[in-house]
């Protein structure tokens, strides 16, 4: 059920946008929260992990494109529109943090055996088509403030780093198969409050608000049915 402006969680006057946003993301996060919980504590979890990256690089190549695409949007409508400036400078700000992050985990995968050659060839995932494709259309067909709402949700709920070493632990894994995750442990938090500050100062609409839950919903959505496919697919090579 997509959240609109007339289905927004009930806050405090003068509540923030990012107050706004969390608050919706908090009361639609189940399915999400579970589908990572179960990926993460199912026993064979260190066999699946080299599947996992895989999706998960799948989704990180396109992170800087979408948001170049979803800049040059902002950048078109800029002139006319004060949400559409604030979000071009805020992406043009972020995406040199953003880059080389598919090759951190190509390095990953290599560590686990699967060589990067290998991984390229293969066809990218539905599960990660649907979840980038999302914020595409929406960027461009809705506002590129669509970007901050899939923000909000893929650089809003990392694993902490000490999580992420008890499953190291508990798998017997290289910690360097770890590297991407563990430095996004460190930098997502980090990036999270950049999102929001910038989210804060914005003018956003009635309709804008709106269209940050709606794509913070159907990103959280994506994202439970990527990780539920993992963890039911048969066991496989990303190779």
């Amino acid at each position: 059920m997509p959240l609109t402006a007339s289905s927004s969680p009930v806050l405090a006057a003068g509540a923030s946008h990012g107050d706004v946003l969390r608050r919706k993301i908090a009361l639609a996060n189940g399915r999400m929260r579970l589908a990572l919980e179960r990926f993460w504590t199912q026993a064979d979890v260190a066999a699946r992990y080299p599947e996992l990256l895989f999706h998960i690089h799948c989704v990180v190549r396109a992170t800087v494109p979408a948001m170049e695409a979803a800049r040059c949007e902002a950048e078109a409508r800029a002139g006319s529109d004060p949400v559409a400036h604030a979000v071009e400078s805020y992406i043009a700000r972020h995406i040199p943090e953003e880059l080389h992050h598919d090759d951190w985990l190509l390095d990953d995968l290599e560590v686990l055996g699967v060589p990067r050659a290998e991984v390229l060839r293969r066809v990218p995932s539905q599960a990660a088509a649907a979840l980038v494709g999302n914020v595409y259309y929406y960027a461009l067909h809705a506002h590129p403030v669509a970007w901050m709402g899939y923000a909000a949700v893929t650089e809003g709920h990392p694993p902490s780093a000490d999580y992420l070493r008890a499953v190291i632990e508990r798998t017997g894994l290289p910690r360097d198969a770890f590297r991407t995750y563990l430095k996004h442990a460190q930098l997502d938090p980090h990036h999270s409050r950049e999102m929001y500050a910038a989210l804060d100062a914005m003018p956003l609409t009635a309709e804008q608000t709106a269209l940050l839950g709606v794509v913070a919903f159907r990103t959280m959505q994506n994202l439970a049915v990527l990780f539920e496919d993992l963890t039911a697919a048969p066991r496989q090579s990303p190779a």
